[in-house]
């Protein structure tokens, strides 16, 4: 495990990830927090991010319909706690892809995530209050308002380039 992608909530020190070459695009990110990221691997998502971004939605979607369940039904906090990072791991990934950068650390994420030039407004407090505490309802609340902001500027981020772009 790179030394930069050690945090408490995703990995420890001296964790090993194996490369996992049959799993298709997704599913690895479903196992292995930010797999493409540190991982050697030839498929580069953030460089194909009008494939990948829909694709981490849906992984949110999934994990989101799990988590009002659990939150519906008053249950307990450590029930919660691992769809909700594994959420968290998705929209760090989203930020970062949408920006056709690969996420570097989660060491020092604050100073990663302010250096992008694309992302919801006042990202990095609503992350913050996240990280700190990801198991409870309003910072699931939060994550969702997140996602659906980023995806709204991914998306017009989009159709600008796609506006720009000459007709054939």
């Amino acid at each position: 495990m790179p030394i930069d992608f050690v945090h408490p909530l995703f990995f420890q020190e001296g964790e090993m990830i194996e490369k996992q070459e049959e799993i298709p695009f997704p599913h690895a990110l479903k196992t292995v927090y930010f797999y493409y990221d540190i991982v050697d691997s030839a498929y580069v998502p953030w460089e194909k991010a009008e494939q990948t971004i829909p694709a981490l939605l849906k992984l949110w979607n999934e994990e989101k319909a799990q988590l009002q369940v659990l939150f519906a039904e008053k249950r307990n906090r450590t029930l919660v706690q691992k769809p909700m990072v594994r959420g968290l791991s998705y929209f760090i990934m989203l930020l970062f892809w949408m920006n056709q950068s690969k996420v570097t650390q989660l060491r020092m994420w604050q100073k990663a995530v302010e250096a992008l030039p694309l992302k919801p407004m006042n990202c990095m407090e609503r992350l913050q209050f996240i990280f700190q505490r990801c198991d409870t309802y309003p910072s699931f609340v939060q994550l969702n308002e997140l996602f659906e902001e980023a995806a709204k500027l991914f998306y017009k981020k989009l159709a600008i380039v796609k506006k720009r772009m000459p007709s054939c």
